[in-house]
């Protein structure tokens, strides 16, 4: 049974030189409690095809289905059902990290259950300045996961880490996907991370294909 279903998405940006298309005629399902990977080098139109998912971004035409209804506020979504994990970490450099994760949940028994769970009680106190590279990827995955979502997407959520802090954040959200019963969707330049993941695809030619 699919969580998520994009049929005949399509779209387009203008600029004063030209019309320029980025997707055309995506379909694709992501079944519930399956970890989607999505390759391909920048600029192909990974972000806005995850950017569409999320409603950070419309499309020009097609129709979105989560849980099999027609998705009319994303809003409601990403509050209760979808977690996003960015490239870069937006953590509030004001803020310890218990406070920034108390920004996207008020649910302090979620919040201590993810703490625990990815072994960061350590960092509750600290501030994002304090924070390696590698450590502060570990909260954006605990921050995107503390309303118990549905449906995870990240983009490049490993762009600025090493091999090494790669593969832990990686085998962090498949781990993670499963404990929770969540779907993943995550997307990468690095095709090495694909044997971690269920199905695998990628953009060409402005279509979606299997890898």
């Amino acid at each position: 049974m699919s969580i998520l279903k994009l049929t005949n998405i399509s779209k387009s940006y203008h600029s004063k030189v030209g019309t320029f298309d980025v997707l055309k005629s995506i379909n694709l399902e992501i079944q519930k409690n399956s970890n989607t990977f999505l390759f391909g080098p920048s600029g192909c139109g990974k972000s806005t095809l995850l950017n569409i998912i999320s409603g950070m971004d419309t499309p020009d035409q097609g129709v979105i289905h989560f849980n099999d209804n027609k998705i009319k506020n994303h809003f409601e979504l990403l509050k209760n059902e979808i977690g996003i994990i960015f490239q870069d970490h937006y953590l509030i450099s004001e803020l310890n990290i218990i406070d920034n994760m108390k920004l996207k949940s008020s649910n302090l028994k979620n919040i201590n259950e993810i703490f625990d769970y990815f072994n960061i009680n350590e960092l509750k106190e600290k501030f994002p300045n304090q924070l390696s590279n590698g450590q502060k990827q570990r909260v954006c995955v605990a921050r995107a996961l503390v309303n118990m979502p549905k449906l995870l997407i990240a983009d490049e959520p490993t762009s600025y880490l090493d091999k090494e802090n790669a593969q832990l954040v990686i085998d962090l959200i498949i781990n993670s996907s499963k404990r929770y019963n969540l779907s993943t969707i995550i997307a990468s330049h690095d095709l090495s991370f694909k044997k971690s993941f269920d199905i695998s695809y990628t953009i060409n030619d402005k279509n979606l294909i299997i890898c």
